[in-house]
């Protein structure tokens, strides 16, 4: 019989996370660093009329569930955000923001690298010249009509005429659509959902290495903390994440989660 005690845990090489009510994958984290399993329960303790401690029932017991990824993870993101990524598409382009820095060419003009969305004739609004030591000069608004300090946009050749005395490079800020983009929102209302996480464990007979065992933790009702989400913005930078553990409320069994071991 299959019966194992103590274990080598190798990693924990992946998290999912799922929706509760249809089961289906919402979120799947592989670089896991320091993950940690607790519970906890708050104790009342019952005494005599001397002050004595008599026992101490436990109740309202919960657990957490917390890991570092080694990775910006915008799943993660968007479930830390209690939103979901939206995904763009020929029916569902994105709208992204894009600043450019782009040379004046000998005719004039300038050519942005994509096509501006906004109001029509005006989808770039301004373009600000920049100064050979790479300050700020005179701001050009778009106008329909050339003239002094003015330019004129056709946003479907991407292009913006000059005045003749405006030579040099220009900055300019626009929008443009994509339906090749991803895109994770944070709003200030917004909470994050109730999931089903399923831990993948691997474990090593500690008398003999070789023999690899598959590990699942289980847990049926997580919702990730919120309280305070830290978005690293270096290189090097982790992506930590912490889920608040609570049986299900109509569960009999007020189970928080299974650890399971298998030999196969």
């Amino acid at each position: 019989m299959f019966n194992p005690n103590e274990l080598v845990l190798e990693k924990i090489r992946a998290v999912e996370e799922y929706d509760p009510a249809t089961s289906e994958l919402t979120g799947r984290y592989t670089q896991i660093e320091e993950p940690s399993l607790k519970t906890s329960a708050e104790g009342t303790t019952v005494t005599d009329a001397m002050g004595a401690e008599i026992v101490t029932f436990y109740q309202a017991q919960t657990g957490t569930f917390s890991f570092t990824n080694s990775l910006m993870s915008l799943d993660l993101a968007a479930t830390q955000f209690g939103s979901d990524k939206e995904m763009a598409g020929k029916d569902n382009k994105i709208v992204i923001p894009v600043s450019e820095t782009i040379t004046i060419g000998a005719d004039h003009t300038a050519v942005l690298k994509y096509v501006p969305v906004g109001p029509a004739g005006a989808e770039v609004k301004f373009a600000k010249v920049i100064n050979e030591n790479n300050t700020f000069g005179k701001t050009y608004e778009v106008s329909a009509a050339a003239g002094d300090g003015v330019f004129t946009l056709n946003a479907e050749t991407k292009t913006l005429t000059f005045p003749e005395d405006v030579t040099g490079r220009v900055f300019v800020q626009y929008e443009r659509e994509s339906d090749s983009a991803v895109k994770v929102t944070k709003k200030a209302d917004a909470l994050p959902k109730v999931r089903s996480l399923l831990v993948h464990a691997i474990f090593h007979d500690p008398c003999n290495t070789n023999m690899v065992y598959a590990g699942i933790i289980s847990i049926p009702r997580a919702q990730i903390n919120p309280e305070s989400v830290e978005l690293s913005l270096k290189p090097d930078g982790k992506h930590a994440a912490e889920y608040k553990l609570q049986k299900p409320y109509c569960d009999e069994a007020a189970r928080l989660f299974d650890i399971i071991v298998s030999e196969d």
